[in-house]
């Protein structure tokens, strides 16, 4: 088997399994991020000459994997929103961006200087970090499916859906903040 096909069956198969695995797991205390977690060192322990995994060696290829990564977590945390753009209809998701996430990285970035001694261009990038929500985590707490009422969800659950998936374009300038000040 040529490296292509290996890697279009490796992407069929995660394919299926990202469609089957919910239904699976609906009753389980397991998450699928920790089963395609097994799933990848499982694929690893097999003598089928996979690369080694090095992110030095494949920094490129790691790159590219990630960034797909994070648009299919943002594209689903998307697509699970039932409601309209607008001022009012998303005030609870302005209100967490606007306010709410950069007190969060200036908090962080306190705490690591106060705290730990760190100077201001590693504890504000640590703040930058950890201040987004993670659109994957935060899916345990999202939407429903898409119905036709709008408006159907709970303010929460909307809220941290549509605050995961637009606060990592707003977490880069405190990356770059950081980057500069360094």
């Amino acid at each position: 088997m040529t490296t292509p096909d290996l890697v279009l069956a490796l992407g069929g198969a995660a394919a299926l399994l990202a469609a089957a695995l919910p239904g699976l797991l609906s009753r389980r205390a397991l998450s699928p991020p920790l089963v395609y977690l097994l799933g990848g060192v499982g694929l690893y322990l097999l003598p089928i000459g996979l690369p080694e995994p090095d992110p030095i060696a494949h920094r490129v290829a790691v790159e590219h994997i990630t960034e797909i990564c994070v648009l299919v977590s943002l594209m689903g945390a998307g697509l699970a929103l039932n409601r309209r753009v607008g001022l009012r209809s998303w005030s609870t998701t302005w209100r967490l961006l606007g306010w709410a996430m950069p007190l969060t990285v200036a908090g962080v970035a306190a705490a690591a200087m106060g705290l730990l001694g760190w100077p201001l261009a590693a504890a504000l990038l640590l703040g930058a970090v950890l201040a987004p929500t993670d659109p994957v985590l935060a899916s345990d707490v999202s939407v429903g499916e898409p119905v036709d009422a709008e408006n159907a969800d709970d303010e929460v659950r909307f809220a941290l859906t549509s605050e995961a998936g637009l606060n990592d374009g707003l977490a880069f300038p405190f990356v770059y903040a950081a980057i500069a000040l360094a």
